[in-house]
């Protein structure tokens, strides 16, 4: 089991160390700055990790493609897959309708982000990356690793100015301490924006000082401009460590796997992308996070839990890949450490890598006919129509599941696990990756499960998962 996980360790910590130097081409998931900046306040401002995937809103319940292509780019994330992706992990929703019309289909408009409704005659949702303007709409934009990407609600002005602020990231109790404002565009210092209670020079600048030690959140504001980026300044006594003396609570940390008990929910391969959002409240930032993975069972051999291997360490990623063996169900522990050395660790519930219907040594099949499908585990399926194709799987764990498609004429499929049988009918509708039937809870220990086709139409499997 040790040698097994070693194995993928050094698969998770080369895509870990490839993302760092991500270019725009690469269509590997990435870690981009995301702003959004509502009517009256910030709705979201934080690092996401964020991969190629179909999106659906409110008003469109078709899943389009939105991976850059239609706008020309090779595919990958874009700058609306990031924010569907922060939607999702923090509790915020937007809407957007489909545009169709034209070379470079696209959502237009956006019609809400979070509890903010624009009013399509006078505002739209803008966006930027890298402080410029974008160049496509958001699922022709590509983003790349360490984008700045901002949505904002804006008039139509072509000169709004995006304010930048920039700082000290810790100070001195009764000490002052200069901040800038410039529009992010250009450089331009920006007079007359207000930030930490004071008000910006021609030359962009504001004094700040405090008596009171603590962790302290600047944003910059002027009327007429899309208002800046966080600053977060620790404010210590002289001989304190920075943001040490007020901070002592540490961070909260959420996490996202490709499903909630089998990889296969989202995801499609072996290779899955675990990914964290942390949380620091009040606190002063995380500043690193490490993450662990454990073997739980290999549901094939033995169903031991083995020991924990650190997968990476002190990144400030939010995100990496991990490569998995058929069968196994792994265990995640996500550590963030925040500024003030405060941290937090969450243990993630076991997910399973199904088997695949190409994992021969595993599952044994016999009559089968095998079909490639972009939407399956592994992207293949294995149909039968005829009555007798077989397959064989010896396995450990408390329950077994079956994962395929109902077919709108499919047949019968006899399911044999330790001697009892059943017979279960697949016709119907479903979408790829489903569930065709998950057995009883069952005593720990070895067990055998059959399967053969009864006739009466097609049969589809595409994977089978052993749960610990």
């Amino acid at each position: 089991m040790t040698d097994r996980i070693r194995g993928t360790l050094l698969i998770a910590l080369a895509i870990a160390i490839a993302g760092v130097f991500a270019t725009a081409a690469d269509a590997a998931p990435v870690t981009v700055n995301l702003r959004v900046e509502g009517i009256t306040h910030t709705i979201f401002e934080g690092q996401v990790v964020t991969d190629e995937h179909l999106v659906k809103t409110p008003s469109d319940t078709t899943a389009h493609v939105c991976n850059g292509t239609l706008a020309g780019n090779p595919a990958g994330p874009t700058a609306t897959t990031a924010l569907d992706d922060a939607a999702r992990l923090n509790g915020f929703t937007w809407d957007a309708t489909w545009d169709a019309a034209g070379s470079n289909a696209d959502y237009y408009p956006y019609l809400r982000i979070g509890p903010d409704v624009v009013d399509p005659s006078s505002h739209y949702w803008a966006l930027w990356r890298n402080w410029g303007f974008a160049s496509f709409g958001g699922c022709g934009q590509r983003v790349a690793q360490g984008d700045e990407i901002v949505w904002a609600y804006a008039d139509f002005s072509p000169t709004i100015p995006l304010l930048r602020l920039t700082g000290p990231g810790s100070a001195h109790t009764g000490e002052s301490f200069t901040v800038k404002v410039v529009d992010g565009q250009n450089g331009a210092a920006q007079a007359g924006a207000a930030v930490g209670g004071a008000t910006t020079t021609a030359s962009g600048q504001a004094t700040l000082s405090f008596a009171d030690a603590g962790v302290y959140r600047f944003k910059a504001e002027k009327t007429g401009a899309i208002r800046s980026n966080a600053l977060v300044v620790c404010v210590d006594p002289r001989g304190a460590d920075p943001c040490t003396s007020s901070d002592k609570t540490a961070p909260t940390v959420a996490a996202s796997l490709p499903g909630r008990r089998l990889a296969s929910e989202r995801g499609r391969s072996r290779t899955m992308l675990v990914s964290w959002q942390a949380d620091d409240a009040a606190g002063a930032g995380v500043a690193y996070y490490s993450v662990d993975v454990r073997e739980l069972s290999d549901g094939v051999r033995t169903a031991k839990a083995g020991e924990w291997k650190q997968l990476v360490a002190r990144t400030v990623l939010t995100g990496v890949h991990f490569r998995g063996d058929s069968g196994s169900a792994y265990e995640f522990r996500i550590t963030a450490v925040d500024r003030a050395t405060n941290r937090t660790s969450l243990v993630t519930d076991p997910v399973v890598l199904p088997v695949d219907d190409r994992d021969r040594g595993i599952w044994k099949l016999s009559g089968w006919k095998r079909q490639r499908s972009a939407a399956a585990w592994g992207l293949t399926v294995v149909r039968a129509r005829k009555t007798g194709a077989t397959g064989a799987l010896r396995f450990r764990g408390r329950s077994v599941s079956l994962i395929g498609r109902r077919l709108a004429k499919g047949g019968r499929l006899e399911v044999t696990l330790d001697g009892r049988s059943r017979t279960l009918r697949v016709r119907g509708h479903s979408r790829p990756r489903a569930l065709l039937w998950t057995s009883p809870r069952l005593k720990a220990g070895s067990h055998r499960l059959r399967l053969r086709t009864l006739g009466g139409g097609p049969v589809e499997l595409d994977a089978v998962a052993p749960r610990p």
